[in-house]
């Protein structure tokens, strides 16, 4: 009986840096099927400390980091 995969841990930290942002999500939702991602919108305003610590502490758990 073949196992079933459990993806890797992947962080997607979201900028404005890339204007093609629709093929960009298609990716991430691809990615979504098979492996655990959490996203963090660097962009948005009013990030607290907190917000950023737990990014952070992602980032570091993460197998692969993505920056859209």
């Amino acid at each position: 009986m073949a196992q079933k995969m459990s993806g890797i841990n992947v962080v997607v930290l979201e900028t404005t840096i890339f204007p093609d942002r629709e093929t960009l999500d298609k990716a991430i939702e691809h990615l979504q099927k098979t492996h655990h991602v959490w996203r963090f919108n660097a962009a948005q305003t009013g990030i607290t400390d907190r917000d950023w610590d737990q990014a952070l502490l992602r980032l570091l758990g993460a197998d692969r980091t993505v920056v859209v």
